[in-house]
């Protein structure tokens, strides 16, 4: 979780790093990320690539489809902070080298400037 490596280079079309409306944070490693199946409601785990106060790019080992309606609980190790939020898929593409999905997504309500700090 919150790899620092740059992206480019690992997306099927490299234009998508551009999607961005507002300026992305990497996150701290001490943050774990959890998101609800759907149709289950089994927590699957999830890494973060980064964030925004309007958005989240999360790296999955399956894909969440454009448009699907997600709850994801994230936690901070450190501080032993939890929130939950919900977040709308806005995109999904695979991502090498090991072929997980990486997905935008944007938050339903966007986050306050202390909510963004709890997790970089």
């Amino acid at each position: 979780m919150g790899s620092t490596q740059p992206l480019v280079g690992f997306f099927r079309h490299d234009d998508d790093l551009e999607r961005r409306r507002t300026t992305r944070c990497p996150t701290d490693i001490s943050i774990c990320c959890a998101v609800r199946e759907p149709r289950t409601g089994r927590w699957r785990q999830a890494a973060i690539r980064d964030f925004s106060v309007t958005g989240i790019a999360l790296l999955a080992d399956r894909l969440f489809e454009p448009g699907q309606l997600l709850t994801i609980e994230l936690r901070n190790l450190e501080s032993g902070v939890t929130r939950k939020y919900l977040i709308e898929v806005r995109h999904a593409d695979i991502c090498y080298p090991n072929d997980d999905w990486l997905h935008g997504c944007r938050f339903a309500r966007p986050l306050r400037d202390d909510e963004l700090r709890l997790w970089l």
